[in-house]
């Protein structure tokens, strides 16, 4: 039925079972991705920058993975540096809100540089 009404099921299905926690940063991905590629009016010249930011995103996420197996283990070892009582502070989340705003400018701005 999603193909008969040229709905990609694969974006169907995130939005269906992903919790939107999770969905709003690939929603903002999609959104920088657009943004990406529809700059120049060379379709070769927006097709590598669009594979220079999945090669960039990529890496991000492999390295979020390692960080993950990372943590996973100093956990396993004992070992916890989450400071909860920073943690519960409002600040905290507006940082992350910022970092998150430079690792979008971070994507756009490397993206962009395409030789």
């Amino acid at each position: 039925i999603l193909t008969l009404c040229k709905i990609p099921a694969l974006a169907f299905a995130l939005g269906m079972f992903i919790p939107l926690e999770l969905n709003v940063p690939l929603v903002v991905g999609g959104a920088v991705n657009w943004f990406v590629t529809t700059r120049s009016k060379d379709a070769s010249l927006n097709t590598e920058r669009g594979e220079k930011g999945t090669l960039l995103a990529s890496g991000f996420i492999a390295g979020g993975a390692l960080m993950g197996v990372v943590s996973a283990a100093m956990r396993f070892g004992g070992i916890n540096l989450v400071n909860e009582t920073w943690l519960n502070n409002t600040w905290s989340e507006v940082l992350a809100l910022g970092a998150y705003a430079l690792l979008i400018f971070y994507f756009i701005k490397a993206s962009m540089k395409v030789k």
